[in-house]
């Protein structure tokens, strides 16, 4: 392949990627390949940008005109439901439906296929959210666009790593959108990178680290970056002991999961009071 089919291949996949994981009409722009589908996983953070300045952007636009913080951060996640068509979502309920209510991998696999939405998914989604409005709304309103960016972009990339790590759980033509994700190229992984820690640098910028027992020696542990990475590789160990792979809706699960984690790693942190 030369430099210019490289560069349509990975262009043909962030295209997939922003059609897939959005709502919006990306797919007009060129005809897409089901290489281009394929490959539409590595540019998830990439197409996380678009999501992540959705979430961010909508809270403070939000919160300029509305008395409560509350009522400003569920109108943002409100309004990125709508821009992904809950896709995420709905991969998180699955997830909640199989593990819950399956106990073979054979049975754990058709309940995350099963379109109807069971119990698990209902009670587990609404604890989701209760926890993330939760945590969000324990922080102050001037830092959470940076924390809610950071949070959305790590969710992904954390996602990324079943792929790196894991078989694809079913056969391909089971796979919901007919396509089985790929590992990520090399450019895909030092953009996916370059964006996590930029991401995570405006976040964390504000943070101040702490004397330890009155000495010049400071003690700061980024528990946004380290929790997100905790619940990622426990949730690849659980899906390698149990289904022995991934699937799309355990792609979506740990995006929301690890995007709880991070929120979870910045609301210590405000809590310990490093300076912000």
């Amino acid at each position: 392949m030369n430099n210019s089919d490289t560069k349509r291949s990975h262009l043909g996949a962030l295209i997939a990627a922003l059609s897939l994981f959005t709502r919006l009409p990306f797919w007009r722009l060129r005809e897409l390949t089901k290489a281009d589908y394929e490959d539409a996983l590595s540019w998830w953070p990439v197409a996380g940008l678009v999501t992540a300045t959705t979430l961010a952007g909508s809270f403070y636009l939000y919160a300029l005109v509305l008395p409560s913080v509350g009522a400003a951060l569920a109108l943002a996640l409100g309004t990125r439901l709508l821009l992904t068509g809950a896709f995420h979502e709905d991969g998180l309920g699955d997830f909640f439906d199989g593990f819950g209510g399956g106990r073979e991998r054979s049975q754990i696999l058709t309940i995350m296929k099963d379109s109807h939405v069971g119990s698990y998914a209902v009670l587990g989604l609404l604890l989701y959210y209760l926890t993330y409005w939760t945590l969000g709304t324990s922080l102050p309103a001037g830092w959470l666009p940076a924390v809610l960016f950071a949070s959305d972009i790590t969710g992904k990339v954390t996602s990324l790593l079943q792929v790196q790590f894991l078989p694809y759980a079913r056969r391909e033509e089971d796979s919901k959108i007919g396509v089985t994700y790929r590992k990520a190229r090399p450019l895909a992984i030092y953009a996916a990178l370059a964006i996590f820690l930029t991401a995570q640098w405006w976040a964390l910028r504000p943070i101040e680290a702490t004397p330890i027992g009155g000495s010049e020696l400071t003690h700061f542990v980024p528990l946004s970056i380290f929790l997100p990475i905790l619940v990622g590789g426990g949730l690849i160990a659980y899906l390698r002991k149990r289904i022995n792979g991934y699937t799309g809706d355990t792609c979506g699960a740990l995006c929301l999961l690890s995007e709880l984690a991070t929120l979870t790693g910045f609301a210590i942190l405000y809590r310990l009071g490093l300076g912000i």
